[in-house]
């Protein structure tokens, strides 16, 4: 039995968790709020590797979340529990290690590589540039394969100059030589499909006074070739027979690994989206809706382009025409501050009936409308003329693709009262 399975049961058992240390605290007895917070533990947990694309992190999520269609008794759709496609992705799967002065810094906390980054093993020597040498930069010059652009942005610089000067780094780094960005933003790491020649890195400097003159990097990338991957599907049937359908979805996969020991759990986004969707899944299987069937969808790609979401709506296997909502989520660890609904002013009925029905109970203390976004697995529904929302919690909780994003810093504050929420809007229908 894998230890997953395992481990699944000894939370279904209620067991508390002293890996977590004195400062975590066990879920309440509530059974709604302890399902969510057993499945978002699990899918952060580094068996999981970041739910990416090294050690089959995202095969052994959607492992586990069909598993967990099937044992709650959700049919296949169309006869098929999941949906393969393929992708490209460049992974670090193995040494990612940099020092300086002899002293190695961490990935992650102090540094990022660039999700493009090509491979290196050796000694770089910076050459510091500005930004007006930077966007002057002549390709094809004959420079060292040891050499690398170090660049520290000027105070001054605007958002969109800063933007325009990394977009001159990563050609750089594509196909001249090395590439190293101090910064003082939050690191905030991303995925790619396409493989520079040469390393970018980007370090986090609070001070951006001093760099080192030379580094030591040795780091490995490999760009993986269409490997499949799949989207999980859980069907519901109406009471009565329909052909209408609701889709449900949150995606599951996440960033991955950083090397073998730096990891993104990936707890907020979007452990506790699937935490979202399975206990909704759970509840509604005691009690399906009356005039519409529901559709389950855990999707993979989501962070590498909503691939999985573009391959499902191109495939043909749904038919859009008879879908009347699709209800995404993604970010739902929190809620202190209320949640965002996008498109929430491009279909103001729907938006109007979550906002009545949180009055009476209330579940958040605000909902609040925002429009169009392709920031998430509704954007291909919705440009199909889909009427499509994606909710998303507000809080506290800021960590957003880096390596703080753990379940431990999950409030689930307001899952339980959510999870009714969208329960009374689904019956609606």
């Amino acid at each position: 039995m894998p230890s997953y399975r395992y481990f699944w049961w000894l939370c279904l058992g209620f067991s508390t968790f002293p890996v977590f240390g004195q400062g975590f605290k066990p879920p309440s007895p509530s059974s709604v709020l302890q399902y969510g917070r057993n499945i978002a533990l699990i899918l952060c947990s580094p068996e999981f590797d970041g739910r990416g694309y090294v050690n089959d992190g995202c095969s052994k999520a959607a492992k586990f979340i069909q598993e967990e269609f099937q044992r709650l008794g959700l049919s296949p759709f169309k006869g098929k529990h999941a949906q393969p496609f393929y992708l490209n992705v460049n992974t670090f799967p193995n040494k990612c290690i940099v020092r300086t002065k002899g002293k190695r810094i961490e990935p992650g906390i102090d540094y990022l590589v660039h999700p493009s980054s090509g491979d290196y093993r050796g000694i770089l020597s910076l050459k510091k540039m500005s930004a007006a040498e930077i966007m002057q930069y002549r390709f094809g010059g004959s420079r060292s394969s040891k050499e690398a652009i170090a660049f520290v942005a000027e105070q001054k610089l605007s958002k969109d100059s800063l933007r325009m000067v990394r977009v001159k780094l990563e050609k750089i780094a594509q196909t001249d030589c090395a590439v190293i960005e101090f910064t003082r933003e939050k690191l905030t790491w991303s995925i790619s499909d396409q493989a520079f020649n040469f390393p970018y890195l980007q370090w986090r400097d609070t001070v951006q006074q001093k760099f080192p003159k030379r580094i030591r990097c040795t780091l490995d990338a490999e760009l993986k070739n269409q490997i499949e991957v799949a989207n999980c599907l859980g069907f519901i049937p109406s009471i009565n027979p329909s052909d209408s359908l609701i889709v449900i979805s949150a995606h599951y996969d996440h960033l991955g690994r950083m090397g073998k020991k730096t990891y993104f759990p990936g707890a907020n986004d979007n452990a506790s989206g699937v935490a979202m969707l399975l206990s909704l899944a759970r509840e509604i299987m005691q009690k399906p809706l009356q005039h519409h069937s529901l559709l389950f969808v855990a999707f993979a790609g989501e962070e590498i382009g909503l691939k999985g979401s573009f391959n499902l709506v191109e495939s043909g296997l749904l038919d859009l025409d008879k879908i009347s909502l699709v209800l995404n989520l993604d970010i739902l660890g929190s809620g202190e501050e209320g949640i965002t609904v996008v498109n929430g002013s491009v279909f103001p009925e729907y938006f109007k009936q979550l906002v009545q029905l949180n009055e009476s109970i209330p579940a958040v203390p605000l909902i609040k409308a925002r429009g169009k976004a392709a920031n998430s697995d509704h954007y291909p529904f919705s440009e199909k003329g889909v009427p499509s929302l994606f909710i998303y919690t507000m809080g506290p909780n800021k960590h957003y693709h880096d390596v703080f994003d753990r379940y431990e810093n999950l409030s689930f504050d307001r899952f339980e009262a959510l999870h009714y929420l969208f329960l009374r809007f689904l019956n609606r229908f």
